[in-house]
């Protein structure tokens, strides 16, 4: 099964640093991207939208504290959580920069309560299993090969009976030829374009943007038999495909018989709830109690973490991992060196 390479990893890394410098500082590096007024905004509309439907999970009856964000970036989401729905989780991101910036967008949002960041690899998560019965992320797991890994690591770390909910990911157009590449996805141009212009784009055109550019992966192309092995290890599905806005169906059971292949061969993106099998605890451990060891879990040795001065220490094998600018770094020390080289020179 395909992984996440190193070199998109390093592409994350770079190009989010250089994401919030322009954003927070002003600094123009990155052609065609959202200025501060604009992503502001955008941020904003997010934190709404997160707050409405997370509001509708609780009044399902499905926990959301402990939760853990998955691709938080700036954390904004997660601090809906922390503030406005009174739950207590992580916000965690392979990039320190974007995670540095949620205290400044806590700050412009009135949001007194940070969430505990931890900067570390979605491929590997350093929680133990059967720990934490909520997770959700937005528009993340379309930038790995294929979601399969991710989701089985959410759904490892999962309690008996918790959820994962995310929105905003991509599924395959089946009507869609690559004729042309169209201009960057947040170009004046692209988003002034007519009705006919941005239909000729949907069916023609390939994808270009500053993300690929910088060697991030940006996968349109996950089918939707792809995705069914994704839910596999979850007991229950709840999962809807959106086309062109205005078409909604389950992919199953699949009520309409309309519907349903017109989204197959349109494409459009997906969002899902799925719970784990078994019976939710009771109560559930503090978050901080859920950690583990990235070292020790590649060795195949599932061992929990503890504070110790102003690091994280193992209970089994010894190794401390660092909390740099309030942000916890729990990568294995050589993949801390490559991803991030100035920080292990720094501390």
């Amino acid at each position: 099964m395909k992984i996440q390479s190193t070199e998109a990893k390093k592409g994350e890394i770079v190009f989010r640093r250089k994401l919030a410098q322009q954003q927070l500082g002003g600094v123009e590096l990155i052609d065609d991207e959202f200025d501060k007024a604009a992503i502001e905004k955008i941020l904003n509309e997010r934190m709404t939208k997160t707050y409405d439907q997370i509001s509708a999970l609780r009044a399902k009856g499905i926990p959301i504290s402990p939760y853990i964000e998955v691709g938080a970036e700036r954390g904004q989401r997660s601090l809906v959580l922390e503030n406005d729905l009174d739950t207590s989780g992580v916000a965690f991101d392979i990039s320190f920069d974007m995670l540095k910036s949620c205290e400044y967008y806590a700050s412009l949002y009135n949001k007194k309560k940070l969430p505990f960041r931890i900067c570390a690899d979605a491929n590997n998560l350093p929680f133990l299993s059967n720990t934490v019965p909520f997770f959700y992320c937005y528009e993340t797991l379309h930038h790995f090969p294929t979601p399969v890994p991710i989701v089985n690591e959410i759904h490892r770390v999962l309690t008996p009976g918790g959820s994962m909910f995310f929105d905003e990911e991509p599924f395959k157009k089946i009507l869609h030829l690559n004729l042309y590449t169209r201009n960057k996805s947040y170009s004046t141009k692209v988003l002034n374009r007519s009705v006919f212009k941005k239909a000729m784009d949907y069916f023609f055109s390939a994808q270009s943007c500053n993300e690929v550019d910088h060697g991030i992966i940006e996968n349109d192309d996950i089918s939707l038999k792809e995705w069914k092995n994704a839910f596999k290890p979850f007991s229950e599905r709840n999962v809807s495909l959106t086309s062109i806005r205005y078409i909604t169906t389950p992919m199953y059971p699949r009520k309409n018989p309309l519907l349903f292949p017109i989204a197959y061969l349109l494409g459009g993106t997906i969002s899902a709830l799925c719970r784990k099998a078994g019976k939710i605890p009771t109560d559930f451990r503090p978050i901080h109690e859920t950690l583990m060891c990235p070292a020790c879990r590649e060795l195949e040795v599932e061992s929990g973490i503890y504070i110790e001065g102003e690091a994280y220490k193992c209970r089994h094998c010894g190794l401390s991992y660092p909390v740099y600018e309030g942000i916890l770094f729990l990568f294995t020390p050589e993949k801390l060196r490559e991803l991030y080289p100035e920080l292990v020179k720094n501390t």
